[in-house]
């Protein structure tokens, strides 16, 4: 079991890695979130390039669309299982909601935690969303915390600049 926890240890940290370069964007530019290519040489589990929400389409819904289309660049890609769609999502009290359809089920595991967080890490970067509540076909996940903000990403040790660790969201 040390183990286990040793490895979720690991992958907390190299979570981390990818988190510290995401601020500063430009408005209407945001950090989206995806794994890193195998070989990269690198040791962050996530990278991110800087993208611009669709036009016509809600800050959430603008950037879960460039989530689920996946990356641009050839050294990210796409934590979602191919079919997984966009539901409905919205905002209420600085909790995204955000419905996925089946194919979301499918994850498990780490590849699970990684699709979470590339999902949270984006989508609290907009202003007044602090948290993430995420369900499948409108039902929350068993065995699974439903409702994530980014410092269910981050050890404590790795913080990030601007995020203020008395802070509880």
């Amino acid at each position: 079991m040390s183990r286990r926890i040793a490895a979720l240890l690991l992958l907390l940290g190299l979570l981390c890695a990818a988190c510290a370069g995401g601020t500063g964007e430009k408005e209407g530019r945001y950090s989206v979130y995806f794994l890193n290519a195998q070989g990269r040489g690198d040791d962050a589990a996530l990278g991110w390039e800087s993208r611009e929400t669709p036009e016509g389409a809600g800050e959430v819904e603008g950037l879960m669309a460039l989530l689920l289309g996946g990356p641009v660049s050839d050294e990210l890609r796409s934590p979602f299982p191919q079919g997984t769609l966009l539901r409905g999502c919205g905002v209420t009290d600085g909790v995204a909601s955000v419905d996925l359809s089946e194919a979301y089920e499918g994850l498990s595991g780490v590849g699970l935690t990684l699709a979470d967080g590339c999902i949270v890490l984006t989508l609290c970067q907009l202003e007044g969303v602090e948290s993430v509540y995420l369900t499948v076909e409108g039902h929350p996940r068993p065995f699974r915390d439903q409702v994530l903000s980014p410092r269910d990403f981050l050890l404590d040790n790795e913080i990030p600049a601007g995020v203020d660790p008395a802070d509880p969201k």
